[in-house]
């Protein structure tokens, strides 16, 4: 379907608002299979006997379609389709993919066969990532109102109508041209709701995220588990993770089943529309110019780049620091010890430190947590280093020293999250600005994953820790530049 023909429209859920526990949360759980997945082939490889730089590479280069993006947002937008297609069809050529890896585990090109089939399982992913957040997924609805001479932005469940309410007011720089395509219907979505219509609550956004945790601890925890010990019994690793791959295929083909049968789908959304301007042809070089030319856009957009920075050093080699033989400078943890702390304990403190965060923002604003969020992020460096001195350190001490990292990486994520929303938020290309984002907190993710191997050539894990920790100085400097540059802006919700 081209973007000259009748786009999709919102249309509320007939069933009733209970049916949505029937697809919803099955959708958030198959979101959170990708990441498994990736964090299950690197361990694969390993175990498989690739060695430790080969293996950096190899995940880094496998993450290179999410770079893409705004890219697939801009498919995704000329060919609209319905809104079942994108998300069956995806989930059943991951499905696919997955069961052709398993298969090719078995014979002498299992390394051939995981280059040729994983790049099709990341780019469905993400393709599935994005239709599920353009048709089903509903961003919060939020209104604008004036605050003891500020303009605040305030949620709709929270918002007293009988405050006097700003609804001409669509932006909050009111300087920025609005640009609306006639020929295109997703446009003119509204950013500020009329507090007198109803907001449709089958979607709203307290989105079942535990799901996406359960799918995290799934994979990398159950699987991983099932995979350390189905080498202890079977003596055969490709076998043995063979069969970890035929499982997660059929998860997914499980996940396609469900969904053909329960998701709701049609020529209506079942979602608000989102704005696709900037996804269109032309518009995505005015919308970039655009935001080159803000001084709070292009804050936010070195924020994206370099806040996370030390966290780039440790996506990759900590795993694989992990896994390594204590010989090699490593723990030398089993896959059941690695499914253990880094599948479930890392996951779930995760979980508690992105959640602290998200309500310490509600209470006390971004402001006064940006900074203490941007020192936490020196704690998983430092762990890791503790880690690299002390590689005979009892299970519950490894577990102890994953939690406090990740728990503090956890609550800084909820930090970044908001800045997203700030720079998305009341803005006429939304989509687009969120898809920029996202690739910009991916890119030094892939680039310095891409290095690693390199830099496990030429350094040991003890430096690169040593390295990461030194490096928490940068997001540092960039929240305090962000601060300074967003002093006028109000505080977040």
């Amino acid at each position: 379907m081209t973007d000259k023909q009748p786009k999709t429209t919102y249309h509320p859920h007939r069933r009733g608002t209970k049916t949505r526990w029937l697809w919803l949360p099955s959708l958030m759980f198959g979101d959170g299979v990708a990441v498994s997945v990736l964090v299950l082939t690197m361990v694969m490889l390993r175990r498989m006997g690739l060695d430790t730089a080969d293996t950096a590479l190899a995940i880094a280069l496998l993450s290179l379609p999410v770079l893409l993006r705004p890219l697939f947002e801009m498919v995704v937008t000329h060919f609209w389709g319905t809104t079942k297609v994108w998300i069956l069809s995806t989930q059943f050529i991951s499905a696919l993919s997955l069961a052709a890896v398993a298969f090719t585990l078995h014979t002498s090109s299992w390394l051939l066969g995981t280059v040729c089939f994983m790049p099709f399982f990341v780019c469905s992913s993400v393709f599935y990532n994005i239709a599920l957040h353009r048709f089903y997924v509903d961003s919060p609805t939020k209104k604008l109102r004036w605050c003891d001479g500020e303009m605040v932005t305030l949620h709709s469940s929270n918002l007293n109508t009988s405050a006097p309410q700003h609804h001409n007011t669509t932006n909050l720089n009111t300087s920025t041209p609005q640009h609306h395509n006639t020929t295109t219907p997703q446009h003119h979505n509204t950013t500020i709701s009329n507090p007198n219509t109803s907001t449709p609550q089958h979607l709203n956004s307290q989105k079942p995220a535990g799901f996406l945790t359960m799918a995290l601890l799934f994979g990398c925890g159950v699987m991983m588990m099932i995979a350390g010990n189905m080498e202890v019994v079977t003596r055969n690793i490709r076998y043995s993770w063979s069969l970890v791959f035929y499982v997660m295929a059929g998860v997914e083909l499980f996940l396609w089943l469900w969904h053909t049968i329960f998701l709701p789908g049609g020529t209506h959304g079942y979602a608000k529309p989102k704005p696709t301007m900037g996804l269109h042809r032309g518009e995505f070089r005015i919308s970039l110019r655009r935001m080159l030319k803000r001084k709070d856009d292009i804050t936010a957009l070195t924020f994206f780049v370099l806040f996370l920075l030390p966290e780039t050093l440790l996506a990759l080699t900590a795993p694989l620091f992990l896994i390594a033989k204590p010989h090699n400078g490593g723990l030398g943890l089993s896959p059941q010890e690695f499914a253990f702390t880094q599948g479930t304990i890392a996951v779930i403190a995760i979980a508690l430190g992105y959640t602290l965060g998200g309500k310490a923002i509600k209470k006390h604003g971004l402001r006064r947590w940006l900074l203490p969020s941007a020192l936490l992020l020196a704690v998983p460096g430092a762990a890791l280093l503790f880690l690299s001195y002390n590689t005979a350190a009892p299970l519950s001490i490894v577990a102890a020293a994953q939690a406090a990292g990740h728990a503090a990486f956890g609550f800084a994520l909820s930090m970044v999250k908001q800045v997203v929303v700030r720079f998305t938020r009341n803005m006429p290309d939304n989509t687009l600005r969120h898809a920029i984002a996202r690739t910009l907190i991916a890119t030094p993710f892939v680039i310095v994953g891409s290095l690693a191997s390199l830099m496990l050539t030429i350094a040991d894990y003890q430096r690169i820790f040593q390295l990461a920790t030194e490096l928490a100085v940068v997001p540092l400097i960039v929240s305090v530049f962000h601060l300074y540059i967003t002093r006028r802006q109000p505080q977040a919700e």
